[in-house]
């Protein structure tokens, strides 16, 4: 596999055979466009009471080393805009953008209080293009074949900004697929046996329902109410160390019977402060529908070790109110083997040869 420096190099040499120049951004496509966790239209339905909020049987500090959770994963995407190249649509020209993109994802396993790297993180990486309109598609092959790879961003039409929404939707997918990979060896390696892995962000991204059965989604972030008005504020106005009734979901669009994707999902309280918002602290977690007949006892056990995971703070971290430790540092791991976004431009004006 082709390492950091000649991917990059790879791209600014592909980028000018093409005729096209080099436009590195000081920002990458996730900062530009951001997007919400619960990106989808959801039908939810109650499977405990929705009268009351319930309290988790959990004693801080007594409590605080109780987890049963030993494996945590996280994935991250950067998509880069480094350039654009000048190709002919029809009668008229449009400006092709090409995207550096890289996506990883990692698997920390704690041991006797240590959080270590499990195997090895998965790490690709390469362009993003819409293939059918470079210029010459010969040498679009032999930089295939030379090694980098380049990944259809498969629109339709030169619209130069649709190009980059699909730039960043394509990232998400690699992505997706790169975390799909690694749960799926981690659930078929030994390791795995009476384990649960807790997985950051919705489990709604992912199509492999093994895979979800040993998962335990956290989602810090949500737009979407699933109940009644009073029914969502009861829910947002939870003390600490509540959660909600846990419920079940899935797309309206879809049939069950059909394999469509359901979840079971509760919202936890992990921490609060005097002053703060409704949202402060709220984490919505999701396990596998297959949990649908004891979903209150697994609300209750799962809440108790999230709990736990909460600590130490990962204050000052962008939403460290919602953040487990060890997905932090996740996080923090996957920080560090990527390139920066200054590195990526750098690289593209050739500084970085």
């Amino acid at each position: 596999m082709m390492g950091t420096h000649d991917t990059l190099k790879q791209a600014r040499d592909f980028i000018r055979a093409q005729g096209g120049k080099m436009a590195p951004l000081l920002v990458s496509e996730e900062e530009i466009n951001p997007q919400t966790q619960d990106d989808l239209s959801l039908q939810a339905y109650a499977l405990e009471p929705t009268n009351t909020c319930y309290q988790v049987h959990y004693q801080y500090p007594d409590d605080a080393a109780i987890s049963e959770f030993s494996f945590f994963e996280d994935g991250r995407q950067r998509t880069v805009h480094i350039g654009f190249i000048k190709a002919r649509f029809g009668s008229h020209e449009a400006l092709i953008p090409v995207h550096y993109f890289i996506v990883a994802a990692v698997i920390l396993r704690r041991e006797q209080r240590n959080l270590k790297v499990w195997a090895q993180p998965l790490i690709k990486q390469g362009v993003l293009v819409q293939k059918s309109l470079v210029p010459n598609q010969s040498l679009l092959d032999e930089f295939e074949s030379m090694g980098l790879v380049i990944e259809d961003t498969e629109s339709e039409g030169g619209d130069y900004y649709e190009l980059r929404k699909r730039a960043l939707k394509k990232a998400k997918s690699l992505r997706l697929s790169v975390e799909d990979d690694l749960i799926r060896q981690w659930r078929l390696s030994r390791d795995a046996a009476d384990h649960f892995l807790v997985v950051d962000g919705t489990l709604m991204n992912f199509r492999d329902e093994q895979n979800i059965r040993q998962c335990v989604g956290v989602s810090k972030s949500f737009g979407s109410r699933y109940f009644s008005v009073s029914e969502n504020n009861r829910i947002m106005q939870m003390e600490e160390f509540q959660r909600s009734w846990a419920f079940q979901f899935h797309s309206p669009e879809e049939d069950i019977r059909m394999g469509a994707r359901e979840r079971i999902s509760w919202y936890l309280r992990l921490r609060s402060r005097v002053n703060s918002g409704p949202e402060f602290g709220l984490i919505r977690v999701e396990i596998s529908r297959h949990y649908r007949d004891n979903a209150s006892e697994y609300a209750e056990r799962f809440s108790r070790s999230l709990l736990s995971e909460r600590l130490p703070t990962s204050y000052p971290a962008p939403r460290w109110d919602k953040h487990l430790y060890p997905i932090r540092e996740c996080e923090n791991y996957l920080s560090s083997i990527m390139p920066s976004i200054s590195t990526i431009a750098e690289s593209m004006k050739g500084v970085l040869a």
